[in-house]
C-alpha cells in the first residue's frame, strides 16, 4: 500500500523504483503511521478515490490538519515518490516478469481499491526476448513509462527522487520535512528484491533504443534523466 508516515505525509511506490528498499527503511526507522489503499496506488486513488476519501482524507484531516502548515499546499500531506531512467525500467519489469513465479501473468484491470495493477495496462506484451517485450509495448502503448509516472507526479507531488540515487534522495527528502533518523542506517542499508537474471540477455539495439527515447522524451525531459549517458547504478540498491 501507500504509505502515511507519522508526520502526516505520504510515500507513493511506483512499481520497480526501489519502492520495496524505501518501505522497509521507513518502517526500520519507525517513520510508518499505516499502510493506505493499493501497494501502488497513485496520486487519484489516494487523495479523490471515493472509496479511499471516505476513509482517509476525512482521517488525515482531523489527524494532522496541523502537520499541514509547513508543506507546499495545505489542502494535501507532503507527498513524495520515486522513479528511474525509463530505459532501466523496461530492464527491471523484463527481468521481474520473465521470473518462473511470474512468467508474464496478466495484472487485474479492475477500478476497485486493491483489485487492480497500474502495469495491467501492458498485459499481453511479455515475451522470453527482450527486444521483442520492448517491441509489444511500444506497439501497444507508447511512451508507456512517461505515462505510468504521470499518474504519480501530478501537481499534489512535493518531491520527487531517483532511484539511481536512491539513498541521498530519500536521505534529502527526510531532511525536508525535519525528521530524526538514523542517516547511517540508510547508507548501509542491504538492496532488496532484486529479480535474478533473466535466462534471455537483455541487449539494446541502436534503433530501438532510439524508438524508446523518443517516444519517453517528455519523461526524460521531466525528471532530468537527458544530457548524455545513463547514470551508473552500481552499488546503488536495486528493486528489480
Amino acid at each position: 500500500m501507500a504509505l502515511l508516515l507519522k508526520n502526516g505525509s505520504i510515500f507513493l511506490h511506483i512499481p520497480k523504483t526501489g519502492g520495496n528498499w524505501v518501505r522497509e527503511i521507513l518502517s526500520k526507522l519507525d517513520l510508518v503511521d499505516k499502510e493506505i489503499g493499493h501497494k501502488h496506488a497513485d496520486v487519484d486513488r489516494v487523495l479523490y478515490d471515493r472509496i479511499v476519501n471516505l476513509s482517509f482524507m476525512e482521517f488525515f484531516k482531523k489527524k494532522f490538519s496541523k502537520s499541514l502548515t509547513p508543506f507546499r499546499n495545505s489542502q494535501y500531506p507532503f507527498i513524495f515518490c520515486f522513479v528511474r531512467h525509463p530505459l532501466q525500467w523496461y530492464e527491471s519489469w523484463f527481468k521481474y516478469m520473465s521470473q518462473p513465479n511470474r512468467e508474464w501473468r496478466n495484472w487485474p484491470k479492475r477500478i476497485g481499491d486493491f483489485d487492480w495493477h497500474p502495469n495491467s495496462l501492458i498485459n499481453g506484451t511479455g515475451s522470453n526476448d527482450f527486444k521483442q517485450f520492448v517491441k509489444n509495448v511500444l506497439k501497444l502503448y507508447p511512451g508507456y513509462v512517461t505515462h505510468l509516472y504521470g499518474f504519480y507526479t501530478k501537481r499534489e507531488i512535493d518531491f520527487i527522487g531517483k532511484q539511481e540515487n536512491l539513498r541521498n534522495d530519500l536521505i534529502n527528502v527526510l531532511n525536508i520535512m525535519k525528521l530524526n533518523f538514523d542517516k547511517d542506517l540508510i547508507i548501509e542499508y542491504e538492496r532488496v528484491g532484486v529479480s535474478p537474471k533473466p535466462r534471455t540477455p537483455m541487449i539494446w539495439d541502436i534503433e530501438l533504443r532510439n524508438k524508446v527515447i523518443q517516444v519517453e522524451y517528455s519523461g526524460l525531459l521531466r525528471y532530468g534523466y537527458l544530457g548524455g549517458q545513463r547514470q551508473n547504478t552500481a552499488g546503488l540498491p536495486k528493486d528489480e
